[in-house]
């Protein structure tokens, strides 16, 4: 089992996407069915017939990456998606080999996933020792097998029922706060002051 850090791009809409249908992307929906794809060589082509300026490390890094998609990930594997809606990167399972789906205008290569967690940004980082704003699309990320182990872990019914009741808690007092930020809105007629007040509201939105 390999855990494989994929940045998901593309529109918001992509990302809700990646998110309710279970699917990861490479992107390159401008290409077609890459299904008979075996080596890199053979992407780079598809790649400068389409782009022919866009040679030497550049073409070469996106075929790896688009040929590791659909080649070299296997079922079973972890993924490791950044999400640009939160500050969060979302752990997943693959589970389907890959796949040609025009689902959007950017999502069509895709795998299936099931999603089991989520892991602050910054703690990810720290934990797994990658850099988020690296340039790479994809890229295999180091680490013990018994830590990879702990994402597919079954949890007791009583560990959910308690990991429920502290998300449940923390809803209801950013619903107590988002309140307090609306009655402040509804009492002000300073335009400084509402900015400040909308800013706020959407940092703790961005960060849930």
């Amino acid at each position: 089992m390999k855990l494989w850090l994929i940045k998901a791009a593309g529109t918001l809409e992509d990302e809700e996407i990646i998110l309710e249908d279970g699917v990861i992307t490479i992107g390159g929906a401008e290409f077609p069915d890459l299904s008979s794809i075996k080596n890199e060589e053979q992407v780079k082509e598809l790649i400068l017939e389409k782009y022919p300026g866009m040679r030497g490390e550049r073409s070469g890094t996106w075929a790896g990456d688009i040929c590791s998609f659909v080649t070299k990930m296997k079922k079973g594997d972890l993924v490791a998606v950044p999400l640009k809606t939160r500050n969060e990167v979302l752990i997943g399972k693959v589970t389907g080999d890959y796949e040609y789906r025009q689902l959007s205008d950017f999502i069509s290569h895709i795998r299936r996933a099931r999603w089991l967690k989520t892991f602050p940004k910054g703690a990810f980082e720290e934990e797994y020792d990658v850099d988020l704003n690296s340039p790479e699309s994809l890229f295999l990320i180091k680490a013990d097998p018994e830590k990879l182990s702990d994402f597919t872990e079954t949890k007791s019914l009583g560990a959910l029922v308690e990991e429920l009741s502290f998300a449940l808690e923390d809803m209801d007092l950013m619903r107590v706060r988002m309140l307090e930020l609306v009655y402040r809105l509804a009492e002000t007629e300073e335009i400084p002051e509402v900015r400040k007040i909308a800013a706020e509201m959407e940092k703790m939105l961005r960060e849930k």
